[in-house]
C-alpha cells in the first residue's frame, strides 16, 4: 500500500528549519534512532528532536509505521548531483537483501516549480532475482511501465509505502537557483540495523 498526502505537517516551520539546515549540510546519515530515543524527551540536537516529532506523527497515518526503532537519512539533491539511483531500502548489513517493513519520505521545502525530480516507484516489489537499474536513463524508461507509480515533488508532501518497493529519483531537469531538492527518509525496523555511511 502506498500513502500520499500533502500538508503532512500542521507545523510547516519545523520543515522549514529542516530544509535550511540540511540546503547547507547536505546529504546526512543519522546513528539508528531506537523507538524509546523517538518517544523519550532527551534529544541530542534540534534537528533530531524535530525529526523525531515527523517520526511520532508517521503512525496516525499509518498505524503499521510503529515499530522497535528508526534508520533516518537525508538526500539532498542538485543541479550537480540531480537524481538517486533504482534501490530498495534495506539492511546493508545483511547477507542477502532484507527490506525495511516500512519506509515514509517526507519532502521538506524548495522549488515547488521544480521540472523533474519525481520519486519513481515499482509497485510490484522486489523480489529474489529482481533487476535493478544501473543506468539512470533505463530507470526513466522503466519507470513509463503502467505498474510504476511517479510521485512529483512538492514540499510538505508525505508518502509511505511498503518496504520492499524498489524506487529511484528521475534527473532534476530544472530548478530555481539556490534551492534544492531535500527528502528525509525515515524506514521502520522491527529489529536494530548497522548503519552504513
Amino acid at each position: 500500500m502506498i500513502k500520499i498526502i500533502d500538508d503532512f505537517l500542521s507545523e510547516d516551520n519545523i520543515l522549514e528549519e529542516l530544509y535550511r539546515f540540511f540546503h547547507y549540510a547536505g546529504s546526512w546519515q543519522f546513528d539508528f534512532f531506537t523507538s524509546k530515543y523517538v518517544w523519550g524527551n532527551k534529544h541530542k540536537d534540534h534537528t533530531e528532536k524535530y525529526i523525531c516529532k515527523i517520526i511520532r506523527a508517521l503512525p496516525t497515518i499509518d498505524p503499521a509505521f510503529n515499530s522497535n526503532g528508526f534508520e533516518v537519512w537525508v538526500n539532498s539533491l542538485d543541479k550537480e548531483v540531480n537524481h538517486l539511483s533504482h534501490h530498495v531500502d534495506c539492511d546493508e548489513a545483511a547477507e542477502d537483501i532484507e527490506t525495511a517493513k516500512k519506509t515514509a519520505v517526507i519532502f521538506l521545502g524548495g522549488d515547488d516549480g521544480m521540472e523533474g525530480g519525481e520519486l519513481v516507484m515499482d509497485t510490484n516489489g522486489y523480489h529474489p532475482g529482481y533487476k535493478f537499474e544501473t543506468n539512470i536513463y533505463d530507470l526513466k524508461d522503466r519507470s513509463e511501465a503502467e505498474d510504476w507509480l511517479k510521485i512529483p515533488y512538492k514540499p510538505n508532501r508525505l508518502v509511505i509505502f511498503e518496504g520492499n518497493m524498489a524506487h529511484g529519483v528521475l534527473p532534476i531537469k530544472h530548478l530555481q537557483q539556490g534551492t534544492s531538492r531535500i527528502s528525509l527518509m525515515i524506514s521502520c525496523w522491527d529489529k536494530k540495523i548497522e548503519i552504513m555511511r
